[in-house]
């Protein structure tokens, strides 16, 4: 099965992200989606994917990852991938701010 090419919506929630880390917020997987317009179940299945290839992108750069500004609406913790990761999620959101702040 051939991968899917998710390079122009990764740039799209990269530019959402940058604007998010700007104003020092966290955004909601469902406020991300509708930002790339995905919804319901494309939005459950897509958005691991997205802010995988996200998170890639932001390593290729030398950037903290903008991915951990997305958080669960009803819990306002991050995904599992955070809660599995070796870096601790508030402080990665606390390099994000600071490095987009200037």
């Amino acid at each position: 099965m051939a991968k899917k090419d998710r390079t122009e919506v990764v740039q799209q929630a990269r530019a959402a992200l940058i604007v998010a880390a700007m104003r020092r917020s966290i955004v909601t997987y469902k406020e991300l989606g509708k930002a790339l317009g995905i919804d319901g179940i494309a939005l459950r299945n897509e958005m691991r994917h997205i802010l995988d290839a996200l998170s890639a992108d932001c390593e290729f750069r030398n950037e903290h990852s903008l991915a951990a500004l997305v958080v669960n609406q009803s819990t306002g913790a991050p995904g599992q991938g955070w809660q599995d990761g070796d870096r601790p999620w508030h402080a990665e959101v606390q390099a994000v701010f600071r490095h987009w702040a200037s």
